[in-house]
C-alpha cells in the first residue's frame, strides 16, 4: 500500500512540474496607440472599445502641442 501511494504521489508531482514547465504558453504583448485626445472620458471609451485596452490623456503639454490619448492593451 506505501509503495502504490508513494507512487501516486510522484506520478501527481511530475504530472504539476511538467504542467508548469513543459507546455509554451502564448503572453499577449503590450502595444500602444497614441492619438489627439477629446476629453478624458472619451479617450478612456474609444480605447476600451477600439482595443479593449486602458486610455489616458496627457496630463501636461506646451501650449502649442494638442493633447494626447495613450492607449495600452494586448495584442
Amino acid at each position: 500500500m506505501v509503495k502504490v501511494s508513494s507512487f501516486l504521489f510522484l506520478l501527481l508531482l511530475l504530472i504539476f512540474i511538467s504542467d508548469e514547465k513543459g507546455m509554451p504558453k502564448a503572453e499577449a504583448k503590450d502595444c500602444h496607440k497614441v492619438w489627439n485626445c477629446k476629453g478624458e472620458n472619451r479617450c478612456w471609451e474609444d480605447c476600451r472599445n477600439r482595443y479593449n485596452g486602458m486610455g489616458l490623456c496627457d496630463l501636461y503639454t506646451a501650449p502649442s502641442v494638442p493633447k494626447q490619448c495613450f492607449c495600452a492593451y494586448k495584442c
